[in-house]
């Protein structure tokens, strides 16, 4: 197992929002990855992101007795969650961030997520598939059970397209939890909307380089954390 991670932050006077990057690796069995998306619009968001990735690190004892069943992980997940909400309920007013966060074992990939982080994997055909979807208008609306149509339609309401469910620290919300098999000869990778909503092609030079910088135009923060099985 290999893994990558690339990180940027566009600055400017009306933006609050940071995107961020982070893993533990600390398990004899698991390995332990993350990818937040601080939204812009609140004026705390970069301060919620840059302490979540504090308390991440300071979870490096607990994960690395941390089990490997599906329960263990959930519950890990959950406790996470409900105890970082904890220390920030009714602070940092307004705050919201996209968390996803992903434990690889070594058969199978567990993810929680709040908001508009997606996990994806990419083959060695070149073609990228989304395994987890957002938390969004669009797929709020949506009806569809193509996987081609909802890529399609999450990307027609770009501009108007707002999180329905992130993490805040007015209310605590549920986590989506998902469970897949590891396949071989397969990149996965946790990323921000800045990443997912790339073209295709645009997308698969980023990971095949490992370099944000192959694509000049960016206008978005992205965070990426890639993890290969090839």
């Amino acid at each position: 197992m290999k893994t990558f991670s690339l990180c940027q932050n566009i600055h400017s006077p009306e933006k609050f929002g940071i995107d961020a990057v982070g893993d533990l690796s600390n398990n004899e069995n698991l390995y332990f990855c993350y990818v937040v998306d601080g939204h812009g619009g609140c004026k705390n968001s970069d301060i919620l992101v840059n302490n979540f990735h504090s308390y991440i690190l300071s979870l490096k004892e607990e994960f690395s007795a941390l089990d490997n069943t599906q329960k263990e992980i959930e519950f890990f997940f959950e406790q996470l969650i409900r105890n970082f909400y904890i220390q920030h309920r009714g602070r940092l007013i307004p705050a919201a961030m996209s968390i996803l966060m992903v434990i690889f074992s070594p058969t199978h990939i567990y993810s929680a997520n709040l908001g508009d982080c997606r996990l994806g994997s990419i083959t060695q055909d070149q073609k990228i598939h989304w395994m987890t979807y957002p938390h969004n208008l669009a797929m709020s609306l949506n009806t569809q059970t193509d996987p081609r149509i909802i890529e399609i339609a999450l990307r027609d309401h770009m501009t108007e397209n707002p999180v329905t469910k992130s993490f805040n620290t007015k209310k605590l919300k549920s986590l989506s939890f998902n469970k897949f098999d590891i396949a071989t000869n397969t990149t996965y990778f946790l990323a921000s909307d800045g990443f997912w909503m790339l073209p295709d092609k645009d997308a698969i030079k980023i990971i095949h380089n490992k370099d944000l910088s192959t694509c000049p135009m960016l206008i978005d923060d992205i965070s990426l954390h890639g993890i290969s099985f090839i």
